[in-house]
């Protein structure tokens, strides 16, 4: 069949697009992980209260509605002062996805060094609920072609299941965190264990917990801690997780122990200790009391 004229026409145009692309330059998130990425800093306790206070201004651009998805809210330059020109993220960020892919982003941003669990392993109850889940292996960040490939790919490799641990288990990325102010921070997750993950960007002096959470589709919303949210427990993990920070030691990843934690603690797994004011609480009033700044009362916890 002969051609038309503007069908050739088309098919030339469609070429120089494509040999356009492919001669523009590289923008930083699709550089090749070594230039764009190097681990020139280390995560230290400043690291930790910078990525805190980033991600309370990416949760309150969130709670106004100024971005309706994780990737919309990273490509803000007035939302994200951490964005930079080039490409436009593209990935769908659900629950799980958004805790990892805020971490990973601070991290390429910072030239921190950035390490997750690759894999895990576990069991199911005769319900089919998994149970023991355990990690398996660990993947870097410099195993990836560009910090777009790792952003992009992420979401593909972690689920809520990689929070649902034991709070012993050492190894795991988040582990259960000490409920009182300054330990549950921006940036703390939380697994509601049945099965969604939100992070939270805010504490009031109040005692307040604002969270914000990804679903599926990639939007992203904002809410409070309160009843609806289901407690986590000693059997499945979950509830209030910190992320357990990685160094490098002769460009091995290393990351510490529980017992080298200091605010590691099963305390909000123990119902018998939720009491405010002399009496028997829920979970959202106790963890109200407990992260109350100013004239907080009751006790329980530890």
């Amino acid at each position: 069949m002969t051609r038309t004229w503007p069908t050739l026409a088309a098919l030339a145009v469609a070429s120089l697009a494509r040999t356009a692309h492919a001669q523009r330059p590289r923008s930083p998130v699709e550089s090749p992980m070594a230039l764009a990425w190097p681990a020139r800093r280390a995560w230290d306790a400043g690291e930790e209260q910078r990525f805190s206070h980033w991600v309370t201004g990416v949760g309150r651009a969130v709670a106004a509605r100024r971005c309706r998805t994780l990737a919309a809210c990273l490509d803000n330059p007035a939302i994200n002062p951490l964005h930079t020109p080039g490409r436009r993220l593209r990935f769908r960020a659900d629950c799980a996805d958004v805790a990892y892919l805020l971490r990973a982003y601070y991290a390429w941003r910072r030239e921190l060094p950035f390490g997750f669990v690759g894999a895990v392993r576990w069991e199911r109850d005769a319900r089919g609920h998994a149970l023991s889940t355990r990690p398996a292996r660990t993947a870097r960040w410099d195993a990836f072609a560009s910090p777009w490939q790792l952003l992009h790919e992420l979401g593909g490799r972690v689920n809520s299941n990689w929070f649902r641990m034991r709070p012993e288990v050492g190894d795991g990325d988040w582990y259960p965190a000490r409920v009182r102010p300054g330990d549950v921070r921006p940036g703390t997750a939380y697994y509601d264990p049945d099965g969604h993950v939100l992070v939270v960007y805010e504490v009031t002096d109040a005692g307040d917990v604002m969270l914000f959470d990804g679903h599926p589709g990639g939007s992203i919303t904002a809410r409070p801690f309160d009843a609806r949210i289901t407690p986590g427990s000693a059997r499945v993990g979950g509830g209030f997780m910190n992320w357990r920070p990685i160094t490098l030691q002769r460009n091995e990843i290393h990351r510490p122990t529980n017992a080298q934690l200091g605010d590691w603690s099963p305390a909000q797994y123990d119902r018998g200790a939720r009491v405010v004011n002399g009496a028997t609480a829920s979970f959202d009033a106790w963890v109200r009391a407990r992260m109350r700044r100013a004239g907080r009362n009751g006790s329980g916890g530890r």
